[in-house]
């Protein structure tokens, strides 16, 4: 068995009380540092929650033309049949493509959803041309181009367009 000196023993006792105090610049605002923080400091307020959903429109954050085309070899256009789900806690989406369909079902539905909060995904999109008809059908919806594949094997549904909410599954 290996001795170990004393001095190593000393050294690692004595280690934890040679580090220096920590001084973080926000626990103590000085005239220098206050301006700074105040500014930065977000507002308080005792607003509540608005009373629908907020939406953020992605697609003004980046080019999405690098993605496109989406193809969903799993779903097409086409009729589905009503579905009860238990999901709680599962915020609405909407599966759409750029079909003649998706397109008619989005612009009659376009304001039941934004007032439930939905979102979108474009599980058909060709190119940008096609996910701004998509888009244009429902103004104020935030719509993104996503292979829909795997939504399809797990909630076991064949065609869109398609709402699913944390209740149920329907067109």
């Amino acid at each position: 068995m290996k001795r170990i000196p004393l001095a190593c023993y000393c050294i690692l006792f004595l280690a934890p009380f040679t580090q220096a105090q920590l001084t973080v610049a926000g626990d103590q605002p000085s005239d220098f540092t206050r301006p700074h923080f105040q500014a930065a400091r977000p507002s308080i307020s005792n607003r509540t929650q608005p009373d629908r959903a907020m939406h953020a429109d992605l697609s003004t954050f980046a080019d999405e033309a690098w993605i496109l085309p989406v193809r969903s070899s799993l779903l097409s256009p086409g009729q589905i049949t009503l579905r009860a789900l238990n999901m709680p806690g599962l915020r609405p989406f909407f599966l759409v493509g750029e079909d003649p369909q998706s397109l008619v079902w989005l612009r009659q539905r376009a304001a039941e959803l934004q007032e439930m909060g939905a979102a979108g995904l474009a599980v058909e999109v060709a190119d940008t041309e096609a996910l701004a008809r998509i888009r244009a059908a429902a103004p104020g919806i935030t719509i993104l181009p996503v292979n829909g594949n795997d939504i399809a094997t797990r909630l076991q549904i064949e065609h869109y367009p398609v709402l699913i909410t944390a209740t149920s599954l329907e067109q």
